[in-house]
C-alpha cells in the first residue's frame, strides 16, 4: 500500500493491492484487512511501513494480531511527535498454524493493527511466507 491512512487507536491497516499472491494457502481479498493461513504449518511474517503521529505526540505502535489476539513480539514502537516526524516501523515473526479437523478450524486470520496513539501510516508491506 502505498495510500496514506489515518487510523485511530486498535483500528486495522487495509491493503488495497496484493503484488504477488500464490496457491491458496495465504489468501488476501485486495481492499481487506484480514490475511487467512488456510494451511497447517509454519509461517513466517514480516511487516513495514512508515508512520507518523496524527494530531497528538506519543508512540505509534503497530502490531500482529493473530484471530483478534496481538502476537507476543510481533509489534514495533516509535515514539512521534508531530506528522512530519515520520519513522519507519518493522517487525517479523513466525506463526504457527496447527492442523485442523472436521470439528475444529484452526485457520489463521492476521490483521496489522495500530496499537498506539492515532497515526497517519503510508508505504505499508506485509510478507507472509509458508516455511514447512
Amino acid at each position: 500500500n502505498s495510500a496514506l491512512q489515518t487510523l485511530d487507536t486498535n483500528e486495522n491497516l487495509v491493503f488495497s493491492t496484493n503484488r504477488v499472491l500464490t496457491g491458496c494457502t495465504v489468501t488476501h481479498n485486495e481492499g481487506s484487512e484480514n490475511f487467512r493461513l488456510n494451511k497447517p504449518g509454519y509461517y513466517f511474517v514480516s511487516f513495514n511501513g512508515d508512520a507518523a503521529t496524527f494530531e497528538t505526540a506519543g508512540n505509534v505502535v503497530v502490531s500482529l494480531l493473530n484471530n483478534g489476539v496481538v502476537v507476543p513480539g510481533a509489534s514495533a514502537t516509535s515514539y512521534s511527535a508531530a506528522s512530519t516526524d515520520v519513522q519507519n516501523l518493522d517487525f517479523s515473526t513466525i506463526i504457527r498454524v496447527a492442523p485442523s479437523c472436521h470439528c475444529v478450524d484452526n485457520s489463521a486470520v492476521l490483521t496489522i493493527q495500530n496499537t498506539g496513539v492515532e497515526a497517519s501510516y503510508v508505504n505499508v508491506n506485509v510478507v507472509i511466507t509458508k516455511l514447512c
